[in-house]
């Protein structure tokens, strides 16, 4: 690695050893033990699930990986291939299965609760070949379709499929990621190298991949996706990785194959198990994984940018993410003390407010906010996390004291739930609606109480090595990892940062700079977004953490406290503040290109 220099905390360096380096791979996992093409797959690299497929014959299996091996559980109640299902960001104990073929195109849907299959509502269309997208059961997307190259596209809310727009053009063969609200869809019939995005309401195109083909499949998100295998005029093993801008050739896998079983929640991540093979019939039980340690894929002297382990390429002219606070549209409430939920600048909730504790909720879409339906119980300096249609709230302050109560958002409606076990406010959480971790808080200035919810029920954990409240966290993707920063201990405030691995606390690194009553957000404990709050002013300090150290980054246009956030590490939102404030500031990586010279 050779010649460096620093800019706004960003190193420019240029590859000048193996270019292949730390372009991710695939390296062989356990065997299904039933081989299969056709399969749906759903949840992370670890801990997924791939029901039903072709054996040659449909068949209803379904088999749970634990990152080492496959164990079969229970069986789908109609044998079919070519079904959609939610995507990797699912957990693969509360995911759902639809449409495929049996041997006739299905509408049928089924629900698994981690151990056995209940029949839901069917799919307005019968389709196979399609695909899918989702963050949990209750949210989820169908779109495309083999039988006659549909573009029919459908939403489901937990209970029933509605029809919304269509794709652009119908495919069948389709690979899909994301959710309900933030999808992508690449491929298709023909070898077609068409990729449209989803924003919720209506289907975009945007960058082609660079290989066209059917059959492929991918896992992922909206802006991190992993592509792989599918069929050109044979069976491919080509492995293409998309940033939110541009598609990459990484990696191939060992084995060339289609219509594989896929789960995994981002670019970085990902497992393909089975697939179909050439000859009649071919169907694989091989199992790959996908890792990404760190860097770019570069070639000699090209020039890469280094945030602590954050590493992107830019070839011969360099774009410098000076990422930069932006206004974005005002709060409908003036407010402070605001709960966020959402993983982008562009989807995000606001949650609860003061003065006066009240049960507001607004909706950002990137422009402007929109009131929707507020919590059963108002409160202030709740704790927070999910999505912008899955989202839960838990306990907060309100005109009595301290509230327990925990309540669930389903994108229209707040529906109570079982109360937390410690009443206290002041406080966060991070994770996702069905598997949630929160922690800190008051009454006492310095509780260190950790809580975590199972879908069902809460359960008291280890406690914070360093009692606090008013601090920022970080973490999308469950109970299992999270990540707090700063806040105040009941006699000064504090830099001091925690991660949480399942299990423990682990003091890290702390802030550049102390202070209590900021946000934060980030998509795990190794990514997040620190920003705002109070030492003995207003700040305006934003730091960007990458699991090993914190570093400062462009400051907020205005220096606010107890302002509520949302987005991830890249892509922050930062809403509201004390005093009562409806300003909205977005923060986004600058991407533009620029020449730079290395020295």
């Amino acid at each position: 690695m050779a010649k460096y220099r620093e800019i706004k905390g960003v190193t420019i360096q240029t590859r000048d050893t193996d270019p292949e380096l730390n372009v991710g791979s695939w390296s062989s996992g356990g065997n299904l033990n039933t081989g299969r093409g056709q399969s749906m797959g759903s949840g992370s690299q670890t801990a997924a699930i791939v029901a039903g497929g072709k054996t040659p014959s449909n068949t209803a299996n379904a088999e749970q990986y634990d990152g080492s091996s496959w164990t079969e559980v229970g069986d789908l109640n109609t044998a079919r291939g070519g079904s959609g299902g939610t995507s990797g960001l699912a957990p693969y104990t509360a995911t759902i299965i639809f449409g495929g073929e049996e041997p006739s195109a299905s509408a049928k849907t089924e629900y698994y609760n981690g151990s056995s299959w209940t029949e839901l509502n069917d799919l307005n269309t019968a389709r196979s070949y399609f695909a899918g997208a989702g963050s949990a059961y209750t949210a989820a997307l169908a779109f495309g379709g083999n039988d006659s190259n549909f573009a029919n596209t459908e939403s489901w809310n937990g209970s029933s499929w509605t029809e919304v727009n269509d794709l652009n053009t119908g495919k069948g063969g389709i690979a899909g990621t994301g959710t309900q609200t933030a999808a992508l869809k690449a491929g298709g019939n023909g070898s077609s190298d068409l990729v449209e995005s989803w924003d919720g309401t209506s289907w975009t195109e945007t960058t082609e991949i660079n290989t066209g083909r059917t059959y492929v499949v991918g896992n992922g998100t909206q802006t991190s996706m992993l592509i792989y295998g599918g069929y050109t005029t044979a069976y491919t093993d080509i492995t293409e990785s998309w940033n939110g801008s541009a598609w990459t050739e990484v990696a191939d896998l060992a084995t060339s194959r289609g219509s594989i079983g896929r789960a995994g929640a981002s670019n970085t991540s990902g497992l393909a198990a089975g697939g179909d093979l050439p000859g009649s019939p071919g169907r694989s039980a091989l199992t790959e994984e996908w890792s990404f340690p760190s860097g770019p894929h570069l070639s000699e002297g090209d020039l890469f940018l280094s945030q602590g382990t954050t590493l992107k390429g830019f070839g011969k002219a360099a774009g410098i993410p000076s990422a930069t606070w932006a206004t974005g549209g005002n709060m409908n409430v003036s407010s402070h003390a605001r709960g966020g939920a959402g993983h982008l600048n562009t989807a995000a909730l606001a949650i609860g407010a003061d003065p006066s504790p009240q049960g507001q909720t607004e909706l950002y879409n990137g422009t402007s906010w929109t009131e929707l339906n507020d919590l059963n119980v108002g409160r202030r300096y709740i704790a927070t996390l999910g999505t912008t249609t899955l989202a839960l709230a838990g306990g907060g302050a309100n005109p009595g004291g301290y509230s327990a109560k925990a309540e669930t958002w389903d994108g229209t409606n707040w529906t109570a739930i079982t109360d937390i076990n410690s009443t206290r406010g002041y406080f966060s959480g991070a994770g996702v609606y069905n598997s949630a971790i929160i922690m800190g808080g008051e009454p006492t200035d310095n509780d260190a109480k950790v809580e975590i919810w199972d879908g069902s029920s809460w359960t008291e954990v280890s406690d914070l090595n360093t009692g606090v409240r008013q601090f920022a966290r970080a973490g999308h993707t469950g109970s299992g990892d999270a990540l707090k920063a700063g806040g105040y201990t009941g006699t000064a405030h504090t830099a001091n940062a925690e991660t949480w691995n399942g299990s423990v606390w682990t003091e890290v690194g702390n802030l550049n700079t102390s202070r209590y009553s900021l946000a934060g957000d980030g998509a795990s404990s190794g990514s997040a977004l620190a920003f705002g709050g109070y030492t003995s002013t207003n700040v305006a300090n934003t730091e960007s953490w990458n699991g090993s150290s914190w570093t400062e980054v462009n400051d907020l246009g205005t220096a606010r406290n107890n302002l509520g956030g949302a987005g991830a590490s890249v892509s922050g939102l930062a809403f509201g503040a004390n005093p009562a404030s409806a300003a909205t500031e977005e923060f986004t990586a600058d991407s533009t290109l620029a020449d730079v010279t290395v020295s």
